[in-house]
């Protein structure tokens, strides 16, 4: 993990010295870069939920049919996965293996290493900095409101990166775009109901966290909601192809995509998936 965390630190001092000195805007870009890297796992992801939300009619079916006999339920399920070569754990995967970077950005925001404060300085500055290099570090040590005046550098918009955000509105927009990232993410019902409790679990958690890393949330809830957006209009193309193709084929005969067809085949899958 520390190897990834001096991949994202020396992104960051690159960024700092080449692109713009200002560490918030500094941790924007840090944030796209990172997730325009992962795009390749958000779209699989994607692609898999889409792909397990076309099927939970047909589960619902098994589910109401073999309620009475968990273990035959259990074996039909996966017969019915397998048949359909679907992996229900095909939609957590990516999600797992984008974890350790996350981590590593979390870590690199929360206390960042002297590949960092080598360029940008630590977070608080010392009034009696020369003291350092004179043997008076144990004596700075005590005097904490000496030690302990917040570095300008971290400065952005009304905050400081390094302390909390004084009025909460870094808070208010994580819950909120946390919130609609879960909403476009949930496929089952049954864990709407909790995965909307996390933003909230969240917010009582984070308001206590450094600015710096909830403009990092922020950031990234919003390239989320803006990734699934695309991404489920592509796949949406790509199931409407699918459909007409196969459509074509029960009537025996080739059938190109109109872009008539298109429209009104998109209309029903959207249909569909708003019933669900």
């Amino acid at each position: 993990m520390m190897w990834l965390q001096k991949v994202l630190e020396y992104i960051v001092v690159f960024l700092y010295n080449n692109v713009i000195d200002n560490y918030g805007i500094v941790i924007i870009l840090l944030t796209i870069i990172v997730r325009v890297v992962l795009v390749p796992l958000t779209i699989s992801q994607t692609k898999a939920m889409a792909k397990m939300q076309k099927l939970q009619p047909e589960l619902k079916e098994l589910q109401k049919k073999y309620k009475d006999d968990k273990q035959k339920l259990q074996q039909e399920t996966m017969d019915f996965y397998s048949k359909n070569n679907v992996n229900p754990l095909s939609g957590c995967l990516p999600l797992i293996l984008q974890m350790p970077v996350f981590i590593a950005l979390f870590q690199t925001l929360r206390s960042p290493s002297e590949i960092i404060t080598s360029v940008v300085g630590n977070f608080t500055l010392s009034g009696v900095a020369a003291g350092i290099n004179t043997g008076l570090t144990g004596f700075l040590n005590e005097i904490e409101f000496v030690t302990g005046v917040a570095n300008p550098r971290y400065n952005f918009l009304w905050m400081n990166l390094n302390e909390r955000d004084p009025y909460f509105i870094l808070v208010i927009l994580m819950v909120g775009t946390m919130f609609l990232s879960t909403k476009m993410t949930t496929t089952d019902p049954k864990q709407s109901k909790v995965m909307y409790i996390m933003p909230v679990a969240f917010g009582f958690i984070s308001y206590q966290f450094p600015s710096g890393l909830l403009v990092y949330w922020v950031t990234s809830n919003i390239l989320s909601v803006g990734q699934q957006l695309i991404i489920k209009k592509l796949v949406t193309k790509d199931m409407v192809k699918k459909e007409l193709e196969q459509e074509g084929k029960n009537k025996g005969e080739e059938k190109n995509l109109s872009e008539e067809e298109e429209r009104i085949l998109r209309r029903k899958i959207k249909k569909k998936r708003r019933k669900k």
